[in-house]
């Protein structure tokens, strides 16, 4: 013969507890989405710094370029300009090309070490003849 155990919760403590279990459940989907949107190619509408001295602050990717849909370091992409410095080259809202110099997603190498950047940069090229838009 089966005897079955069953608990008793003191009144609300039964729902206290799936609360706090439904919220940590929650906070840890939430904390892999936040890494994972963290550390993605770099695709269209992603905002990144500009690291060379052209004044130009920020852009955003509009495409990345030879029919891929991401991009990673060293490919090039067309972006166009968000923030600026007064007395820049390049103005607000203009469409360039830029070249992805850091990566916030990691980058195997043949040595089988990888290289990873904290932020997404890029450096600014002359869309026609490829030459360096920085002074």
């Amino acid at each position: 013969m089966a005897t079955s155990l069953s608990l008793k919760w003191p009144p609300g403590l039964g729902s206290l507890l799936s609360g706090l279990l439904t919220t940590s459940h929650e906070m840890a989907s939430c904390n892999f989405l936040s890494q994972l949107q963290q550390r993605t190619f770099i695709q269209m509408r992603t905002v990144l710094k500009v690291a060379d001295n052209s004044g130009v602050k920020t852009v955003m990717c509009i495409q990345p370029l030879k029919g891929k849909k991401v991009a990673r370091l060293g490919d090039t992409i067309v972006v166009s300009v968000k923030e600026v410095m007064p007395n820049a080259k390049v103005k607000k809202g203009e469409v360039v090309k830029a070249v992805v110099v850091r990566a916030a997603m990691d980058h195997g190498r043949c040595d089988g070490s990888f290289v990873k950047f904290d932020d997404n940069a890029v450096v600014l090229i002359d869309k026609y003849h490829g030459f360096y838009l920085g002074k």
